[in-house]
């Protein structure tokens, strides 16, 4: 994934990271005073980095287009038969089949090379010296899902992983989303942009009994939610957050640290409420760092 500073070569000036990702069909450098805002108030100033999603070949309102995107943003229904081991599923879920076709199986095309890349960011940044908990990784929208998907991915619990700020968000359908230890199994819930599919529960993975410990610590989660928003609806936040706190529950992590606000009179654009809100929420886990 290309990206307009490359957080692999730059050296560090401050102690704090703020990486911020972009929306589907958006562009990184646009979100550089939003971004700015939002670490005005960090002790010590705050490196911002601004990835910027390869450009993908979609299909927008029937016109062939090329954008910018972290992974494709609709739901995909892939044609499978269904299992011996599938057929055990909840009432819920059999509901939820009849108007996703049933047998068909429903991801967010290119999500696991996403979240691997972002592993990689992670990675780096620390080889480079970041200090623990001084990485935040922020998001609108697509940026936010992907954002969040990390939360919920062991692999990417990084030490300099300080937390995870989700900005009308969702948590992403994920294929193989037990593999590798994951909090969820592969049927956790997930949603993409403009779905119609939305799916109410989810099948928690077999966690182990084991307290996390600080290598693998989840990062503190903050979604900040529109009330009216149509894109990312509040229900899917709802769901994501609880499903999070079940899981670090059941890896005896304090699950606290998942928190949802929501702006009632606010849709998928953002407002002075969210910008105050994750002021406070950011300096709060940075002024722990410096």
């Amino acid at each position: 994934m290309t990206t307009i500073e490359d957080a692999t070569t730059k050296k560090t000036k401050t102690k704090t990271t703020l990486v911020f990702l972009h929306g589907f069909s958006d562009q990184a450098e646009h979100w550089r005073e939003f971004a700015e805002l939002l670490t005005r108030s960090v002790p010590g100033g705050c490196e911002l980095l601004l990835p910027q999603a390869p450009v993908r070949p979609f299909v927008v309102g029937g016109v062939h287009r090329h954008v910018r995107a972290w992974f494709e943003p609709r739901l995909n229904h892939r044609a499978q038969p269904v299992s011996s081991s599938e057929s055990n599923h909840s009432a819920s879920e059999s509901e939820s089949n009849q108007h996703t076709g049933g047998s068909k199986v429903w991801h967010c095309g290119g999500i696991e090379p996403a979240i691997a890349w972002m592993e990689d960011l992670l990675r780096d940044l620390e080889q480079k010296g970041a200090h623990p908990g001084s990485v935040i990784v922020a998001g609108f929208s697509q940026g936010a899902a992907l954002a969040l998907a990390a939360a919920a991915a062991d692999k990417a619990w990084r030490r300099a992983l300080g937390g995870v700020l989700c900005f009308r968000g969702y948590l992403p359908k994920r294929a193989e989303l037990a593999r590798g230890g994951d909090l969820f199994a592969a049927d956790a819930l997930g949603a993409c942009e403009n779905s119609d599919d939305l799916r109410t529960e989810t099948e928690l993975g077999t966690a182990t009994n084991t307290p996390a410990t600080a290598k693998n610590t989840p990062p503190a989660v903050l979604l900040c939610q529109g009330g009216k928003d149509d894109v990312a609806p509040t229900k899917w936040a709802r769901v994501a957050a609880d499903d999070l706190r079940t899981a670090r529950s059941a890896l005896r992590v304090d699950d606290t640290r998942v928190e949802l606000t929501v702006c009632e009179d606010r849709g998928h654009e953002l407002g002075a409420d969210d910008v105050w809100r994750a002021r406070w929420w950011l300096r709060s886990r940075l002024e722990r760092v410096v």
